[in-house]
Protein backbone atom coordinates (compact mmCIF):
# COMPACT_ATOMS: atom_id res chain seq x y z
CA UNK A 1 0.00 0.00 0.00
CA UNK A 2 2.84 2.50 0.67
CA UNK A 3 4.08 2.03 -2.57
CA UNK A 4 0.70 2.98 -4.37
CA UNK A 5 0.10 5.70 -2.26
CA UNK A 6 3.54 7.26 -2.84
CA UNK A 7 3.03 6.53 -6.84
CA UNK A 8 0.16 8.63 -6.36
CA UNK A 9 1.77 11.87 -4.75
CA UNK A 10 5.09 11.69 -6.84
CA UNK A 11 2.90 10.92 -9.73
CA UNK A 12 0.85 14.37 -8.49
CA UNK A 13 4.03 16.32 -7.83
CA UNK A 14 5.94 15.42 -11.45
CA UNK A 15 2.45 16.62 -13.01
CA UNK A 16 2.59 19.84 -10.82
CA UNK A 17 6.24 20.51 -11.77
CA UNK A 18 5.03 20.08 -15.67
CA UNK A 19 2.58 22.20 -15.26
CA UNK A 20 4.68 24.84 -13.57
CA UNK A 21 7.63 24.74 -15.61
CA UNK A 22 5.70 24.41 -19.02
CA UNK A 23 2.29 24.33 -18.66
CA UNK A 24 -0.02 27.27 -20.32
CA UNK A 25 -2.32 28.97 -18.07
CA UNK A 26 -5.68 28.04 -17.09
CA UNK A 27 -5.96 30.20 -14.13
CA UNK A 28 -6.70 33.79 -13.06
CA UNK A 29 -4.08 32.98 -10.48
CA UNK A 30 -2.35 30.29 -10.47
CA UNK A 31 -1.07 28.36 -6.87
CA UNK A 32 2.58 28.18 -6.76
CA UNK A 33 3.06 24.66 -8.82
CA UNK A 34 6.53 24.50 -8.05
CA UNK A 35 6.20 24.35 -4.71
CA UNK A 36 3.63 21.92 -4.10
CA UNK A 37 5.67 19.75 -6.78
CA UNK A 38 8.20 19.46 -4.91
CA UNK A 39 6.25 18.97 -1.37
CA UNK A 40 4.17 16.12 -3.16
CA UNK A 41 7.57 14.53 -4.56
CA UNK A 42 9.41 14.42 -1.53
CA UNK A 43 6.25 13.17 0.25
CA UNK A 44 5.71 10.20 -2.46
CA UNK A 45 9.64 9.66 -2.20
CA UNK A 46 9.03 9.57 1.66
CA UNK A 47 5.89 6.77 1.61
CA UNK A 48 8.38 4.30 -0.40
CA UNK A 49 10.81 4.77 2.05
CA UNK A 50 7.80 3.99 4.74
CA UNK A 51 9.35 7.94 6.59
CA UNK A 52 6.37 8.86 9.69
CA UNK A 53 7.23 12.04 8.48
CA UNK A 54 5.81 11.57 5.08
CA UNK A 55 2.74 9.88 6.38
CA UNK A 56 1.93 12.62 8.43
CA UNK A 57 2.87 15.44 5.88
CA UNK A 58 0.27 13.95 3.94
CA UNK A 59 -2.34 13.62 5.83
CA UNK A 60 -2.47 16.94 7.25
CA UNK A 61 -2.07 18.23 3.69
CA UNK A 62 -4.93 16.40 2.45
CA UNK A 63 -7.25 17.69 5.59
CA UNK A 64 -6.12 21.48 4.39
CA UNK A 65 -7.16 20.68 1.13
CA UNK A 66 -10.08 18.98 1.92
CA UNK A 67 -11.38 22.27 4.23
CA UNK A 68 -10.09 24.24 1.09
CA UNK A 69 -12.34 22.86 -1.23
CA UNK A 70 -15.32 22.46 1.15
CA UNK A 71 -15.49 26.02 1.68
CA UNK A 72 -15.01 26.76 -1.85
CA UNK A 73 -18.07 24.42 -2.50
CA UNK A 74 -20.10 25.76 0.38
CA UNK A 75 -19.59 29.78 -1.18
CA UNK A 76 -20.33 28.47 -4.66
CA UNK A 77 -23.68 26.79 -3.60
CA UNK A 78 -24.98 30.27 -1.73
CA UNK A 79 -23.89 31.43 -4.53
CA UNK A 80 -25.82 29.16 -6.73
CA UNK A 81 -29.42 29.53 -4.00
CA UNK A 82 -29.04 33.60 -4.49
CA UNK A 83 -29.87 33.34 -7.91
CA UNK A 84 -28.84 35.16 -11.00
CA UNK A 85 -29.54 34.22 -14.45
CA UNK A 86 -30.09 30.50 -16.04
CA UNK A 87 -25.88 30.70 -17.13
CA UNK A 88 -24.79 31.82 -13.74
CA UNK A 89 -26.63 29.33 -12.31
CA UNK A 90 -25.85 26.36 -14.37
CA UNK A 91 -22.03 27.38 -14.04
CA UNK A 92 -22.42 27.73 -10.58
CA UNK A 93 -23.74 24.14 -10.04
CA UNK A 94 -21.27 23.04 -12.48
CA UNK A 95 -18.32 24.25 -10.17
CA UNK A 96 -20.28 22.86 -7.10
CA UNK A 97 -20.30 19.58 -9.22
CA UNK A 98 -16.42 19.76 -9.68
CA UNK A 99 -15.85 20.38 -6.26
CA UNK A 100 -18.13 17.77 -4.85
CA UNK A 101 -16.22 15.27 -6.56
CA UNK A 102 -12.85 16.79 -6.14
CA UNK A 103 -13.85 16.17 -2.10
CA UNK A 104 -14.42 12.34 -2.53
CA UNK A 105 -11.23 12.15 -4.40
CA UNK A 106 -9.16 13.94 -1.14
CA UNK A 107 -11.39 11.48 1.37
CA UNK A 108 -10.70 8.76 -0.64
CA UNK A 109 -6.70 9.62 -1.50
CA UNK A 110 -6.99 10.29 2.75
CA UNK A 111 -7.86 6.79 3.93
CA UNK A 112 -5.54 5.42 1.57
CA UNK A 113 -2.41 7.02 3.37
CA UNK A 114 -3.80 6.25 6.18
CA UNK A 115 -3.85 2.64 5.15
CA UNK A 116 -0.21 2.96 4.15
CA UNK A 117 2.22 1.68 7.27
CA UNK A 118 4.80 3.76 8.20
CA UNK A 119 8.01 3.67 10.67
CA UNK A 120 6.92 3.17 14.10
CA UNK A 121 9.26 5.67 15.46
CA UNK A 122 10.99 9.17 13.38
CA UNK A 123 14.36 8.26 11.78
CA UNK A 124 17.24 9.70 9.08
CA UNK A 125 14.57 8.94 6.52
CA UNK A 126 12.26 11.16 7.70
CA UNK A 127 15.02 14.35 6.40
CA UNK A 128 13.54 13.06 2.89
CA UNK A 129 10.02 14.52 3.01
CA UNK A 130 11.15 17.41 5.47
CA UNK A 131 13.79 18.51 2.89
CA UNK A 132 10.77 18.25 0.12
CA UNK A 133 8.83 20.60 2.83
CA UNK A 134 11.77 22.68 3.67
CA UNK A 135 12.43 23.67 -0.46
CA UNK A 136 8.67 23.95 -1.13
CA UNK A 137 8.14 26.59 1.18
CA UNK A 138 11.14 28.10 -0.16
CA UNK A 139 10.01 28.21 -3.40
CA UNK A 140 6.18 29.72 -2.39
CA UNK A 141 7.81 32.35 -0.84
CA UNK A 142 10.17 33.25 -3.82
CA UNK A 143 6.92 32.84 -5.88
CA UNK A 144 4.72 35.51 -3.95
CA UNK A 145 7.74 37.84 -3.36
CA UNK A 146 8.40 37.81 -7.47
CA UNK A 147 4.74 38.92 -7.67
CA UNK A 148 4.34 35.63 -9.89
CA UNK A 149 0.97 35.00 -8.73
CA UNK A 150 -0.15 38.09 -10.92
CA UNK A 151 2.12 37.75 -13.69
CA UNK A 152 2.91 34.29 -14.40
CA UNK A 153 -0.69 33.62 -16.24
CA UNK A 154 0.07 36.51 -18.17
CA UNK A 155 3.50 35.33 -19.40
CA UNK A 156 2.19 31.67 -20.22
CA UNK A 157 -0.76 33.12 -22.62
CA UNK A 158 -3.78 33.99 -20.84
CA UNK A 159 -5.15 37.25 -22.35
CA UNK A 160 -7.89 37.55 -19.97
CA UNK A 161 -5.38 37.69 -17.17
CA UNK A 162 -3.15 40.39 -19.48
CA UNK A 163 -6.37 42.67 -19.56
CA UNK A 164 -6.69 42.66 -15.89
CA UNK A 165 -3.69 43.55 -15.35
CA UNK A 166 -3.34 46.30 -18.20
CA UNK A 167 -6.75 47.74 -16.47
CA UNK A 168 -5.18 47.63 -13.20
CA UNK A 169 -2.35 49.98 -14.83
CA UNK A 170 -4.44 52.37 -16.31
CA UNK A 171 -6.82 52.87 -13.14
CA UNK A 172 -3.67 53.49 -11.20
CA UNK A 173 -2.40 56.07 -13.72
CA UNK A 174 -5.61 57.47 -13.94
CA UNK A 175 -5.38 58.53 -10.06
CA UNK A 176 -2.17 59.88 -9.35
CA UNK A 177 -0.14 60.24 -13.23
CA UNK A 178 2.76 61.75 -11.29
CA UNK A 179 3.46 59.17 -8.79
CA UNK A 180 5.97 56.66 -9.56
CA UNK A 181 5.07 53.22 -10.48
CA UNK A 182 6.13 50.46 -7.96
CA UNK A 183 8.69 47.07 -8.81
CA UNK A 184 5.61 45.40 -8.82
CA UNK A 185 4.34 47.64 -11.71
CA UNK A 186 7.39 47.76 -13.51
CA UNK A 187 7.56 43.98 -13.78
CA UNK A 188 4.01 44.11 -15.15
CA UNK A 189 4.69 47.38 -17.80
CA UNK A 190 7.65 45.17 -19.37
CA UNK A 191 5.54 42.00 -19.52
CA UNK A 192 2.95 43.62 -21.16
CA UNK A 193 5.18 45.49 -23.54
CA UNK A 194 6.46 42.41 -24.80
CA UNK A 195 3.61 40.43 -25.35
CA UNK A 196 2.32 39.07 -28.94
CA UNK A 197 -0.70 40.72 -29.80
CA UNK A 198 -4.21 38.52 -29.41
CA UNK A 199 -4.65 36.93 -33.05
CA UNK A 200 -8.49 37.63 -32.51
CA UNK A 201 -8.42 40.52 -30.16
CA UNK A 202 -6.33 43.38 -31.73
CA UNK A 203 -8.32 46.28 -29.72
CA UNK A 204 -6.57 44.55 -26.35
CA UNK A 205 -3.64 44.58 -27.95
CA UNK A 206 -3.70 48.63 -27.98
CA UNK A 207 -4.67 48.18 -24.13
CA UNK A 208 -1.64 46.23 -23.50
CA UNK A 209 0.91 48.88 -24.95
CA UNK A 210 -0.59 51.94 -24.00
CA UNK A 211 -1.12 50.37 -19.89
CA UNK A 212 3.09 49.63 -20.59
CA UNK A 213 3.53 53.20 -22.05
CA UNK A 214 1.83 54.60 -18.61
CA UNK A 215 4.20 52.70 -16.57
CA UNK A 216 7.07 54.14 -18.31
CA UNK A 217 5.73 57.67 -18.41
CA UNK A 218 5.70 57.48 -14.66
CA UNK A 219 8.79 56.49 -14.18
CA UNK A 220 9.79 59.27 -16.28
CA UNK A 221 11.50 57.11 -19.23
CA UNK A 222 10.07 59.53 -22.11
CA UNK A 223 11.33 58.03 -25.27
CA UNK A 224 9.97 54.24 -24.32
CA UNK A 225 6.44 55.94 -23.22
CA UNK A 226 6.65 57.84 -26.48
CA UNK A 227 7.25 54.12 -28.26
CA UNK A 228 4.29 52.35 -26.35
CA UNK A 229 2.22 55.47 -27.01
CA UNK A 230 2.44 55.08 -30.68
CA UNK A 231 2.48 51.41 -30.97
CA UNK A 232 -1.05 51.64 -29.19
CA UNK A 233 -1.82 54.49 -31.47
CA UNK A 234 -1.35 52.37 -34.74
CA UNK A 235 -3.39 49.73 -32.90
CA UNK A 236 -6.84 52.00 -32.21
CA UNK A 237 -6.54 55.69 -32.89
CA UNK A 238 -8.61 56.43 -30.05
CA UNK A 239 -5.48 56.02 -27.79
CA UNK A 240 -3.52 58.74 -29.46
CA UNK A 241 -5.73 61.60 -28.18
CA UNK A 242 -5.45 60.58 -24.69
CA UNK A 243 -1.61 60.25 -24.88
CA UNK A 244 -1.16 63.47 -26.42
CA UNK A 245 -4.16 64.59 -23.19
CA UNK A 246 -3.32 62.80 -20.35
CA UNK A 247 0.95 62.61 -20.53
CA UNK A 248 3.53 65.96 -21.29
CA UNK A 249 5.98 64.28 -23.52
CA UNK A 250 9.10 66.15 -25.67
CA UNK A 251 6.94 64.63 -28.82
CA UNK A 252 8.98 65.65 -32.28
CA UNK A 253 7.38 66.87 -35.27
CA UNK A 254 7.04 63.34 -36.94
CA UNK A 255 5.43 62.15 -33.75
CA UNK A 256 2.90 64.93 -33.66
CA UNK A 257 2.17 63.96 -37.18
CA UNK A 258 1.55 60.09 -36.38
CA UNK A 259 -0.58 61.05 -33.72
CA UNK A 260 -2.59 63.43 -35.19
CA UNK A 261 -2.78 61.23 -38.36
CA UNK A 262 -6.85 60.42 -38.98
Amino acid sequence: MHWFVGALLLLAGLSCLRYGLTGASGFEQEPPFLALGVLFAGAGVGLWLRARTASLLARAGLLAALIWVGVKALRQLFGAARGGDADEALAAHAYLLGNALAVGGLVLAFLLVRRAKSAPVFGPRDLVPLGGLALGAVLAVIWLVSDDARLRPCRLGNHAACGRIARGLLEAADRDPTARPSRSDERAGRLLMARPCPPDDTMLCGVFRYAAGTVEARAGRAETAKESFLAACEINRSWCARAVLQWTLPWTPEEQGRLARP
